[in-house]
């Protein structure tokens, strides 16, 4: 899987951090769980540099937000992740995260098993909808969750949930699947 690693975020507020990936100069893509009650700034550290959200828009229904930010400086030729659909069951999958309190995000390989309609958090406050999930040779961690899952070299979903009763990680992720709603959001924020 490649991505440019310089690309994935690490959004952060005092109180906790997620991951995301920039998708051009003014947008962050990420979880919108990390957003819920933050009444607080946010910083992305992104390419080497620190912005802070100056606008959010939550995608109805899904795990996904969209975060604004002052633009970020990068080569005039970088090319910025594009999204794509869910793979076949079994496909290769990578996610990318600064999960584990990592000072640079790492890809955790794994496998794509299906998609569903939703998937709830243990708690019930966190919706994906629709929702992949996947098993990670190395369990995705939180801190991972926002961060860009990909297939065949494209953004598939973004890290949402992960299993794990009793404290165990299991291995297994729920992702919250890219879909016609999130990709008219960036679209048109883009014209």
């Amino acid at each position: 899987m490649h991505v440019r690693t310089h690309l994935v975020a690490r959004l952060a507020h005092p109180s906790g951090y997620c991951s995301g990936t920039l998708l051009s100069p003014t947008t962050v893509l990420t979880c919108a769980h990390f957003f819920r009650g933050v009444d607080r700034l946010v910083n992305v550290y992104v390419a080497g540099t620190r912005r802070r959200v100056k606008d959010l828009e939550v995608i109805a229904g899904t795990d996904i937000a969209i975060a604004y930010v002052s633009p970020v400086r990068v080569d005039a030729d970088t090319v910025f992740p594009t999204f794509g659909a869910a793979p076949p069951t079994f496909a290769p999958t990578a996610t990318f995260g600064f999960g584990g309190k990592l000072r640079h995000p790492a890809a955790r390989d794994g496998r794509f098993l299906s998609t569903m309609p939703f998937a709830l958090s243990r708690n019930l406050r966190t919706v994906v909808q629709p929702a992949g999930v996947i098993f990670n040779t190395t369990p995705a961690v939180k801190g991972d969750s926002g961060g860009p899952v990909i297939a065949n070299g494209k953004v598939f979903a973004v890290q949402s949930l992960i299993l794990d009763p009793f404290g165990i990680n299991l291995g297994v992720a729920t992702v919250s699947l890219i879909d016609e709603r999130v990709r008219e959001s960036v679209d048109k924020r883009a014209r």
